[in-house]
């Protein structure tokens, strides 16, 4: 048996799923090590130029973009998945290009736009990615495999902060914006890749919940949100990506004044950022690869999708008794490898009881608009309690307690709907197994 074929039956990997198992895995890799490369870069720019006072309007400036950015895509999202994909993929490619041009006359304005920039490109590529996952595996397969496939995220992370830790003070932070962008053009040619040995094949069947299989004969965002508004999964599902924006956010704000503390200048800040994050992604890697398809066997989604939330809320609490400022680092990495590992896994389990038109026409709305509209709306409580209402780091901190214990309810709930509606599609599948059985005619 080769090395290979012992790898997969180890990670339970069946022979016909390796290799699209393996080409995501390196899609995801290489998009979310662009993201590693550019995110300390970012920070470092903004800390130490527009400065962490004006977030706030930072956040309420991305909400406005990616709900521009959704609205145009709504009206293409009809398009077949690989011109949809590989068009928004070539225009992340020109993008980089554009600014690393941009970043040879940097400004504040220019450090506020990039960082309004970073957010829609990483939440849209991840988006189309999970989109694309979702429309080529099923849910049973996906338990198995999407662990395994988010463990290329993890990988990234450790690869992108790597190469900043190492690079950004040798060549400079501009430059490594060339690097990003040879990386964005592979995780591009991985997809017309598995675009083209997909070619001519079936689709995967999708055994969806009666709940789900909503028809809506209009289109654009009027089509998303009245998918949206009929079905209680997606209205949950949506309310948790609201959560696990703006909880994160408000502790990111404390975190980057506990950051700026600890180093001066951009590429400073950039290092000391990306060598935080290269260790905690190495511990994302091995909770992707080793125990998220485990857990969501052993004990099912609902401690993946609360468990950050429970997370925050104990260190908080923890950091009002202490006020020790390594707690705020602890708890701001510690929420993103939840995230990013299990809770990321479990929650894109959830839309595989749903149709593909949920897939293709509500999902982006559901993960971009309200996940970035949620960061303009962090960006507002941040204002109000630290400026606007003097309350300061307390202020901000208290809401971030209030929505992770919100965060940590309103999963659970989604939990129960989503496995009552797996119950369901899993006895529609049955139904129809046995309904083609009677059909076929019997051997005499």
């Amino acid at each position: 048996m080769s090395n290979s074929s012992s790898l997969s039956d180890f990670f339970n990997v069946q022979k016909g799923e390796r290799m699209k198992t393996f080409l995501l895995f390196m899609w995801l890799f290489l998009f979310i090590c662009v993201y590693y490369v550019l995110r300390p870069i970012r920070r470092g720019m903004v800390l130490d130029g527009l400065g962490n006072e004006y977030m706030p309007f930072v956040y309420m400036g991305t909400a406005l973009v990616t709900g521009l950015v959704v609205w145009v895509y709504s009206k293409f999202a009809y398009l077949p998945r690989k011109k949809l994909i590989g068009s928004i993929y070539g225009i992340f490619f020109v993008n980089l290009l554009l600014w690393w041009q941009a970043f040879q006359f940097e400004s504040k304005i220019t450090s506020g736009l990039f960082w309004i920039w970073l957010d829609v490109f990483s939440i849209m590529g991840v988006t189309l990615f999970w989109m694309y996952a979702n429309d080529l595996f099923n849910s049973s397969s996906a338990k198995r495999l999407f662990g395994i496939v988010a463990a290329g995220g993890g990988l990234g992370a450790v690869l992108g902060s790597s190469l900043t830790a190492s690079l950004v003070q040798v060549i400079g932070a501009t430059n490594m914006l060339l690097v990003a962008a040879g990386f964005v053009a592979a995780t591009l040619a991985i997809f017309l890749y598995i675009e083209k040995i997909n070619e001519g094949k079936a689709l995967t069947q999708r055994a969806v919940a009666s709940d789900s299989k909503v028809e809506d004969k209009s289109s654009g965002l009027g089509k998303a949100f009245s998918l949206l508004a009929s079905n209680k999964l997606l209205l949950l599902l949506t309310l948790v990506v609201c959560l696990e924006r703006i909880t994160p956010d408000l502790v990111q704000f404390v975190y980057h004044e506990v950051l700026h503390s600890m180093a001066t200048g951009r590429d400073a800040i950039a290092a000391l950022d990306a060598n935080l994050e290269r260790w905690r992604a190495m511990c994302e890697f091995v909770i992707e690869l080793f125990l998220v398809a485990a857990v969501l066997k052993r004990v099912g989604s609902a401690p993946c999708l609360a468990s950050s939330g429970v997370a925050i809320v104990a260190s908080l609490l923890t950091f009002a008794i202490f006020a020790n400022p390594l707690i705020i680092v602890a708890i701001f990495h510690v929420d993103e490898a939840l995230r990013h590992s299990w809770f990321k896994a479990a929650k894109e389990l959830t839309y595989t009881v749903t149709s593909r038109d949920v897939l293709y026409s509500v999902k982006p709305v559901i993960e971009m608009f309200f996940y970035r509209f949620s960061r303009g709306f962090a960006g507002v409580l941040i204002l109000l309690a630290n400026s606007v209402l003097g309350l300061g780091t307390t202020g901000v901190l208290t809401l971030g307690v209030l929505c992770a214990t919100a965060w940590v309810v309103v999963a659970l709930k989604l939990n129960t709907e989503f496995r009552r509606l797996e119950l369901e599609a899993l006895y529609n599948r049955e139904d129809d197994v046995t309904a083609d059985k009677k059909r076929k005619p019997v051997a005499v």
